[in-house]
């Protein structure tokens, strides 16, 4: 199979000469791309912590930064009297978050650790406008070794979540000694 490569600046047309394939690109015809922007959007070095033992998912369990006061928000924007952990100018742009962190060992017993997303809208003096909606959920395999685990919310795309502030929680199933901890976390965002 014979490969000619033609570059003209700024469009790359790869022209296939096998006698069968010829697909130029051009200026009216490219190539199909995905555009990504993302950012590191959180970090928590600090605090290593317990994911909240529970079989169901609510906004009161351990957050990324190993709170559990269920109206703190994590990732957002910061108006009027509602305040965000980490502030950022668009959060309604996100539409993908993926979470990375270590697991300490759970003795003996498999556990699952579970990461949920929760979104709220924002009145223009900064209220809250109807409590935190549940958006997406990734659950990590029952296991009971110390490793690195990764969250992708939500596993396939569907567009922006649009949003103005967001809470990342961990719930953990079933109880164990010693229970697993979580520790070096961040948080990535994928904006549209």
């Amino acid at each position: 199979m014979k490969h000619r490569m033609h570059i003209p600046a700024p469009y790359v047309h790869p022209i296939y000469t096998d006698n069968q394939i010829d697909t130029p690109v051009s200026t009216t015809a490219p190539f199909p791309v995905i555009v990504r922007d993302t950012r590191l959007v959180a970090v928590n070095d600090t605090i290593a912590f317990v994911p909240t033992l529970s079989a169901n998912t609510a906004t009161g369990q351990t957050d990324v930064f190993g709170n559990s006061d269920g109206s703190r928000a994590n990732i957002g924007i910061a108006t009027g009297i509602t305040n965000a952990d980490i502030v950022i100018p668009d959060p309604w742009r996100i539409r993908r978050f993926i979470v990375v962190c270590q697991r300490s060992a759970s003795g003996s017993t498999n556990v699952a650790i579970t990461c949920s997303v929760w979104g709220r809208l924002l009145a223009p003096d900064g209220t809250p406008a109807a409590g935190w909606r549940w958006l997406t959920q990734s659950t990590e395999g029952a296991f009971n070794s110390s490793v690195p685990i990764r969250f992708v919310l939500p596993s396939s795309l569907a567009g922006v979540f649009g949003f103005d502030q967001y809470r990342i929680v961990f719930r953990r199933e079933p109880d164990s000694t010693p229970a697993p901890e979580l520790s070096l976390i961040r948080v990535y965002a994928e904006f549209a």
